[in-house]
């Protein structure tokens, strides 16, 4: 019996208070630890990440990043195509 593989996610996150170069090995730290965490690239004050959604999801992926001492919030949902949306 073939299995299908899961179907990658994408996500883009604004992550406002990652403003230094500490702030940001935090974070890729925070998320490439993530089980089901597939790539994180870091950009100026946000990061994208692509994960496998069997495994994790954004909510999980935002939580981690707050653990870690970040505000973050979805800037865009490769899914839904929705911008803008906040974190809890």
């Amino acid at each position: 019996m073939k299995t299908e593989k899961p179907h990658p996610e994408e996500l883009d996150l604004a992550i406002p208070d990652m403003d230094s170069e500490t702030a940001e090995l935090n974070v890729k730290a925070s998320l490439e630890q993530l089980p089901g965490m597939i790539t994180v690239r870091l950009m100026e004050r946000g990061a994208f990440a692509r994960y496998n959604p069997n495994v994790i999801n954004k909510d999980q992926i935002c939580i981690a990043v707050r653990q870690a001492g970040y505000r973050a919030s979805i800037f865009q949902d490769s899914k839904s195509g929705q911008t803008g949306l906040s974190s809890q």
